[in-house]
């Protein structure tokens, strides 16, 4: 009778034993698949480029040099991807520069989805022709009292105050950027040729710079 109890324990046993490897090597295979998955959705994210303007080149005028203006409509999204008000600009020459400030994040705040720091943030600061000195170019977007650029704006109060406000500071100051998240503070001015008829779409990737090129179909996303 005892050997018959002690045979049935040490089966009970043998199968929790075997059970509990079950459960965890099951539970580690979630786990790795999660992490998988978490890893793919990061990559991802970080390849994403988001539309930020389209430049609709309606007419040009004279031969190619000083004596040509190209007129164009400059139309900006915001961050959910909705068009703003559109604007007409003439420059001189057929050759555009768009001047921006831009702001580019840590990966790991890329990656995860942050809520402000989940993609580079730009501010376009003005357009000017080849043969136009930038000062004597045109302003784009202003910023808010606060500094924020509005269709960038998420709500996320004197942090994101913050980042515009000290932006200047990031561009020297590295400890004071990393500390924020900032891996990159600096101006960028993505210029092309502009031909009649055509239409240029300008992007900002997830973790990079401003793109200026012939409008086409890109992987965008809302954040």
């Amino acid at each position: 009778m005892r050997k018959l109890l002690l045979a049935t324990f040490v089966l009970s046993v043998l199968a929790a034993v075997l059970g509990w490897s079950l459960f965890l090597r099951e539970r580690r295979a979630g786990d790795l698949e999660r992490d998988n998955r978490r890893m793919r959705d990061m990559i991802a994210r970080l390849g994403t480029e988001f539309r930020i303007a389209d430049v609709v080149v309606t007419a040009q005028e004279g031969a190619r040099g000083r004596d040509r203006r190209t007129t164009f409509r400059f139309l900006t999204y915001d961050r959910l991807g909705n068009a703003q008000q559109p604007r007409s600009y003439t420059i001189s020459g057929d050759v555009a520069y768009f001047d921006a400030l831009v702001l580019k994040f840590e990966d790991r705040y890329v990656g995860d989805a942050d809520a402000l720091r989940g993609r580079s943030l730009h501010l376009f600061r003005r357009v000017f022709g080849e043969y136009q000195a930038p000062d004597d170019g045109f302003p784009l977007d202003a910023a808010s009292v606060d500094g924020v650029p509005e269709a960038l704006r998420v709500g996320a109060g004197n942090f994101e105050e913050e980042l515009w406000r000290d932006f200047w500071k990031y561009t020297n100051d590295g400890d004071l950027a990393r500390s924020k998240g900032v891996r990159v503070a600096q101006g960028e001015a993505v210029y092309t040729r502009l031909e009649a008829g055509r239409t240029y779409r300008l992007t900002i990737e997830a973790d990079g710079g401003i793109n200026i090129r012939p409008a086409e179909p890109v992987t965008t996303a809302r954040n």
